[in-house]
């Protein structure tokens, strides 16, 4: 069996979503492989780089084929006002890695939508500034993994209108995806994964 180890914040937990309506299910339903969460709401680049390495200490490797993805930098974003700890922390973690011999892979998000955010982060963020600043950091993000030959799952597009606008309908509140917005996740990392097998299959 085959299997993505899921690592990140509220974004892959599902937070506002049933466990049955998560993107990582629901991909795990359409490719055939396991898909492991261990999103943790609210958590920063800096608590995934202590859990993964908690997590490979966990999950040991064996006979399956398997890859870890790496998705955050928004609550560094949120808490600091800054990408340059998301940037150090995704830059750690995908080099550790290469050393131990896993295969990384580095989800770009879908961005934030105007409107709706919970009331605990409006009086502690300027989401018109960190909407800024999540997208300098995402094409950050782009230009590591090509520089680094690190597989790349970008959601931007999925998320967005033709004119560039956001797709308002499938975000719950701004910040997190409604049950839509996971099948949509879902079916982009399907897509993705359908690729590596190909590539695999290929001589």
């Amino acid at each position: 069996m085959k299997t993505m180890i899921c690592v990140g914040d509220s974004l892959t937990y599902g937070y506002g979503v049933r466990r049955a309506q998560c993107w990582t299910t629901a991909a795990s339903e359409l490719s055939g492989w396991t898909l492991r969460n261990y999103g943790i709401c609210g958590d920063t680049t800096g608590g995934m780089l202590v859990r993964l390495r908690e997590l490979l200490r966990e999950e040991q490797g064996g006979s399956e084929e398997r890859c870890f993805l790496l998705m955050g930098g928004c609550n560094d974003i949120f808490f600091s006002g800054s990408s340059t700890g998301a940037r150090e922390n995704m830059a750690a973690m995908t080099h550790q890695l290469f050393a131990r011999g896993e295969m990384p892979l580095v989800a770009v998000g879908p961005g934030i939508a105007p409107g709706g955010y919970p009331n605990a982060w409006t009086s502690l963020v300027d989401f018109p500034e960190a909407a800024e600043e999540i997208a300098r950091y995402y094409d950050w993000l782009e230009r590591f993994c090509a520089s680094f030959g690190v597989r790349m799952i970008d959601f931007r597009g999925d998320f967005r209108n033709r004119d560039g606008s956001p797709r308002t309908e499938l975000y719950l509140d701004g910040l997190h995806l409604n049950p839509e917005g996971h099948r949509v996740m879902a079916g982009r990392v399907a897509k993705v994964i359908a690729v590596m097998e190909r590539e695999t299959m290929d001589p």
